[in-house]
């Protein structure tokens, strides 16, 4: 059976007015294709929904039980149509973003303050994730897009690198290292108490998987699951954190000191990802473009790098 949208608005329409002529003239068509259209869906019913003669149009009983279906099915496609028309043109939609809190805290709050005053039908939700969950709720589509660190390529998203930011020591106004020159070697930190982040933290995991720096840096004496309860410990001159740059805004905000750490350096890559070749929808992109706005707006840190231009956000959109 092959009934389209032409078919079932000439039939609705005729059965309203009860007149061909006025119901050509409310679809601004001729009557001919209007007749046509309404002889067409008969055939392809199998029987009269309207008995015509030269003085009026009536429904017959199968017409009368067809026409609050066929209205039915046009109205509901009207307003899903509308619904998206609404959402294409970003009055409407949802976006769930998986980041760490660092940068959840330093880029993406003001990109969504951007975005909502912009288009406040919008609804967003920041999900704070470690760096495997964001790739893992991404891939699964619980997430639209995400910002992590990839120690490895994932064939099931598409990246695009956002920022690099190196690693410093973190630490009170009161801590010994105040006194010294920047900036530091891994080595100078030897004697001072270490305070480190859970295993499953991104920023955790580039100290524990480099090479080059002293297990001594990798079993830190304090050990806290989130940003937010390293920075009660550390104004509190438990002792220092190595953290990236980025990360440590925050906390610079709050009163802390950051000295770049060298002998290694150290330096974290910053991906955006979603999932391969899916498209954003238009609320997501309206985040992303928001979001490319406020790492250009990062005050400018020798620590830190964005290079995640228009340019690249066009072609990560993109693919």
């Amino acid at each position: 059976m092959n009934i389209t949208l032409k078919q079932l608005r000439a039939f609705t329409a005729v059965a309203r007015e009860r007149s061909f002529t006025r119901a050509s003239e409310r679809l601004h068509v001729t009557q001919s294709t209007l007749t046509s259209s309404v002889k067409i869906l008969e055939a392809e019913i199998g029987m009269r929904l309207l008995d015509r003669s030269t003085r009026s149009v009536v429904l017959t009983q199968q017409g009368l039980s067809f026409l609050p279906v066929a209205e039915r099915l046009l109205r509901d496609l009207q307003e899903s149509l509308d619904e998206l028309r609404l959402t294409a043109n970003r009055q409407r939609g949802s976006v769930i973003i998986a980041a760490a809190a660092s940068f959840i805290n330093y880029v993406l709050a003001p990109a969504v303050a951007k975005t909502v005053s912009t288009y406040p039908g919008i609804n967003v939700r920041l999900s704070e994730e470690t760096t495997e969950s964001v790739a893992r709720l991404v891939v699964s589509g619980e997430a639209d897009f995400g910002v992590t660190t990839l120690f490895q390529k994932t064939p099931a998203l598409d990246a695009a690198l956002l920022l690099t930011d190196d690693y410093g020591a973190v630490y009170s106004r009161d801590h010994s290292l105040v006194g010294e020159e920047a900036p530091l070697a891994w080595s100078q930190l030897a004697p001072h108490t270490m305070v480190g982040l859970h295993r499953a933290n991104g920023i955790r995991a580039l100290i524990d998987m480099h090479s080059k720096i002293a297990s001594q840096y990798k079993n830190p004496a304090y050990e806290v699951g989130s940003m937010s309860s390293l920075q009660p410990l550390l104004v509190q001159g438990f002792g220092y954190a190595a953290l990236p740059a980025l990360a440590a805004k925050p906390l610079i905000a709050d009163g802390l000191c950051f000295k770049p750490l060298i002998q290694p350096t150290l330096r974290r890559r910053l991906y955006v990802v979603k999932k391969k070749g899916r498209t954003l929808s238009p609320a997501a992109t309206a985040l992303v473009e928001s979001m490319t706005d406020s790492l250009a707006r990062i005050e400018r840190d020798e620590n830190i790098k964005v290079v995640f231009t228009t340019t690249e956000m066009q072609n990560f959109l993109r693919k």
